[in-house]
């Protein structure tokens, strides 16, 4: 089975453009491809299809976590966030509202007309599965991020009213399943699929986030059980019907592409398709990097002792002379900080340290210097990964949905619906990989809750759960509107002082709930109404 890669798109279409023989006397355009030969033509149609699955967000840049407390995005509208500054005109992500509704309007126009005259009916019934799970993909995109968006499932003419109204949350929920559901009846099974492309366990895994996230507070605040039932069972259908498994190091999983436990991941491979995380992610100063993310105290903070301890407990063993001693392997895994090796220097966050504030600053950034860079999804090794300033250099995969988050949305689900017992054992599968100890009766009620909350944010760490997380569980107000804190260091000849401060103080409106509608989509729509707040 070859891994499907996702190349430059007219490089691929003119390269299958190459390969279709036609009859002699019935050429078009040498130089373009006609409209209507990628509907006739299979390999064409394919070819159209991969150039939706290079709009997918992919890598660290998008950085939706970086808005929350568990980060410091350092960039400006992270920033536009924590000072509660958030407009219709300077929003975070406003170019994925008109961005994804391109996408879709391709999409549409796939489904409306593709129908070759070559190729074996099973490989074009799977094409037209996969466009249908990219448009549910998108849309649970578009409805998560700003609430209730216009449905559009048919191509669009000049002619047609075009002046769309909003559907509701709930609409779209209805919208995305029948699409997933129509995508699973298509798609092979992941040991058939080729790696990299939609299948049905992809389908049936967005199924479980997309019902998750509708049985959640914020979507369901009369708790309707049926909601937690219905996401219970789409979980528990991923978790029987297929062989994903949790990859034994998670320390490891970022970097070795396409294991057991990816369900659905954009695919790089250098030098045709490549990710900034190496210079964006690495500490401030080495050979040039960024290091734009950092993980605040905040989330430090929320990793416990090896021992299953939170730190603040009195009998977890916690020195704050030494934090960074005996902590659940996922810190280290997932956070570079003062006194760790990595890649053949210590890194040294104290002040006027290396790589700490007050030494290299050029992006005049001393002030959200956290004490902390990420290493999540960043290689160790300088041959295959070698830092160079402002170069495209990392093609690490990019994980989607892993087998992880499934583990995890049925242990919630199960929560919700009064099934402790099987709540833990399914949060128990997760720790046990990161070697935590076993969660165990005395675990209970509003503990267990807590439990597992702060198992999902440390879990799936920048993988932008924890923005949706916090918002559909409604405790943004609490976390996203208070004081994120840094770790500040100090250094008499190799003795170090640590003390926790306040970094800055975030601002929570209750309008955050939602990104609004870009106003340039406000003033071309007058139908098109704007999320309360804005």
């Amino acid at each position: 089975m070859n891994a499907f890669k996702i190349f430059i798109a007219s490089a691929v279409l003119l390269c299958v453009a190459a390969s279709c023989k036609k009859h002699v006397l019935d050429k078009g355009p040498l130089d373009v491809i006609r409209e209507e030969d990628v509907w006739k033509d299979f390999n064409l149609g394919q070819a159209y299809v991969n150039e939706i699955y290079a709009a997918l967000p992919g890598s660290i840049e998008r950085d939706l976590d970086g808005t929350t407390e568990i980060e410091d995005g350092n960039k400006d509208d992270t920033w536009t966030y924590a000072a509660g500054e958030v407009t219709a005109f300077n929003s975070p992500l406003s170019e994925a509202y008109p961005t994804y509704y391109a996408v879709i309007a391709r999409i549409n126009k796939f489904l409306e007309n593709f129908d070759p005259e070559n190729g074996e009916e099973e490989a074009v019934n799977g094409l037209r599965g996969e466009a249908l799970f990219l448009r549910a993909f998108f849309y649970r995109e578009l409805n998560d991020l700003f609430g209730g968006v216009p449905i559009i499932k048919e191509v669009q003419n000049l002619d047609d009213d075009l002046l769309v109204s909003r559907n509701t949350y709930d609409e779209c929920v209805d919208f995305i399943l029948s699409d997933l559901d129509q995508a699973a009846g298509l798609l092979p099974d992941p040991a058939d699929a080729e790696i990299g492309r939609a299948n049905r366990g992809a389908a049936l895994a967005l199924k479980s986030r997309v019902l998750l996230y509708a049985a959640s507070l914020l979507h369901n605040p009369g708790n309707d059980m049926e909601k937690w039932q219905a996401a219970s069972d789409a979980a528990l259908e991923v978790i029987n019907g297929f062989n994903y498994a949790l990859y034994p190091n998670y320390n490891e999983l970022f970097l070795n592409d396409n294991n057991e436990e990816v369900i659905f991941d954009i695919q790089y491979q250098f030098p045709f398709r490549t990710t900034a995380n190496d210079y964006t992610l690495n500490p401030q100063g080495l050979n040039g990097a960024f290091g734009n993310s950092r993980p605040t105290q905040n989330l430090v903070d929320s990793y416990e002792m090896t021992n299953g301890k939170s730190i603040t407990d009195p009998t977890s063993g916690y020195d704050p002379g030494n934090p960074y001693e005996n902590r659940d392997e996922r810190f280290y895994g997932s956070v570079l900080y003062n006194g760790v090796e990595w890649r053949g220097v210590t890194i040294e966050t104290f002040n006027d340290g290396l790589f700490g504030p007050g030494v290299y600053d050029t992006y005049s950034t001393g002030a959200h210097m956290t004490g902390y860079y990420i290493r999540k999804f960043l290689s160790e090794n300088e041959e295959t990964n070698p830092i160079i300033f402002q170069d495209y250099r990392a093609d690490q995969n990019w994980i989607l949905i892993r087998y992880a988050e499934i583990l995890l949305n049925y242990a919630e689900a199960q929560l919700n619906l009064g099934n402790e017992e099987e709540a833990r054992d399914y949060i128990n599968m997760v720790r046990e990989r990161a070697h935590q100890p076993a969660l165990g009766n005395g675990v209970s009620g509003d503990d267990l809750v807590e439990r597992y909350m702060n198992e999902r944010k440390i879990e799936l760490a920048f993988e932008e759960h924890h923005y949706f997380d916090i918002r559909r569980w409604k405790t943004a107000p609490d976390l996203h509107g208070g004081p994120v804190y840094k770790m500040v260091i100090e250094n008499d000849n190799g003795n170090f002082a640590y003390s926790v401060e306040e970094m800055d103080e975030r601002v929570w409106n209750d309008a955050y709930y939602y990104l609004p509608i870009p106003q340039d989509e406000i003033d071309r729509n007058e139908n098109l109404e704007q999320n309360s707040g804005y």
